[in-house]
């Protein structure tokens, strides 16, 4: 088993809930107010259980007119036919934008021979809440009929080596993806640790739907990576997406890859 990041860069994002391309190089912050920096970072798992894309991104184009999703596979030797399985943390937009497609007024899948898993609850929340700025209904009213998709309820083995754990705090049914073979253990924990400095410096974030859950959940979840010997998959953090973590003395240390 092995995991992948497959970075579509840095975005700027204001209560419009717009997400911005940012070059570090050429814009500034100051000149975007109100606005927050988000790194975006869907991966790539390279199991038994087939080819997996997890939380697929924003579903942007780059300036060829090319998928960056697609884009980012290509380069590892994938296409979006070799997707077998795609895990979703959570329905917000920015985590499930690429899971289609619309052309001509009608919505495609990404990767068309997939199975998309997320839990059932969760959609139903989502659809509840519509419409959101937080949401893309379009995306939402597409994996709820698609065909091939599995709606999870509570927390499942998925497979032998997947397992699929309710977390709550960032949504109330936001789950997190424990990966765990002989030779690889990863974990991603979506946006209840999107990245790596949040179990450094401790807060609870006003974005979550549980702040306090969410905080008290990334010490635990980051307890347990350094006791089993887990690397964390960071979805918002493109510079360290991947890293295993030490704790010692009350403190986080990460060591990156």
């Amino acid at each position: 088993m092995n995991a992948h990041a497959l970075s579509e860069g840095t975005y700027t994002v204001d209560e419009s809930k717009n997400f911005i391309p940012f070059n570090s190089i050429s814009d500034s912050i100051k000149d975007r107010p109100g606005s927050l920096l988000v790194e975006i970072c869907p991966f790539l798992i390279i199991s038994v259980e087939g080819i997996i894309i997890i939380d697929p991104g924003l579903g942007l184009k780059n300036k060829s007119g090319e998928f960056q999703i697609i884009k980012n596979l290509s380069q590892l030797g994938f296409n979006s036919t070799d997707i077998n399985i795609v895990l979703l943390s959570h329905l917000h937009k920015d985590h499930i934008g690429g899971v289609a497609y619309e052309e001509n007024g009608i919505m495609n899948p990404m990767f068309p021979n997939a199975q998309y898993v997320y839990q059932e609850e969760e959609m139903n929340e989502a659809l509840s809440k519509l419409p959101s700025k937080s949401f893309e209904a379009s995306k939402l009213k597409f994996l709820k009929s698609y065909k091939n998709k599995k709606e999870l309820s509570g927390n499942t083995q998925f497979s032998k080596n997947i397992y699929c754990e309710i977390s709550g705090g960032h949504t109330k049914n936001h789950q997190v993806f424990w990966f765990n073979t002989a030779n690889k253990k990863y974990f991603y924990g979506g946006d209840v640790l999107p990245q790596g400095t949040q179990l450094i410096r401790k807060f609870a974030a006003k974005y979550d739907f549980n702040g306090k859950e969410s905080a008290a959940l990334r010490i635990q979840y980051g307890k347990k990576c350094a006791e089993e010997n887990y690397a964390c998959l960071f979805f918002h953090s493109s510079a360290h997406p991947i890293s295993k973590v030490k704790y010692a003395d009350g403190r986080f240390e990460l060591l990156n890859n």
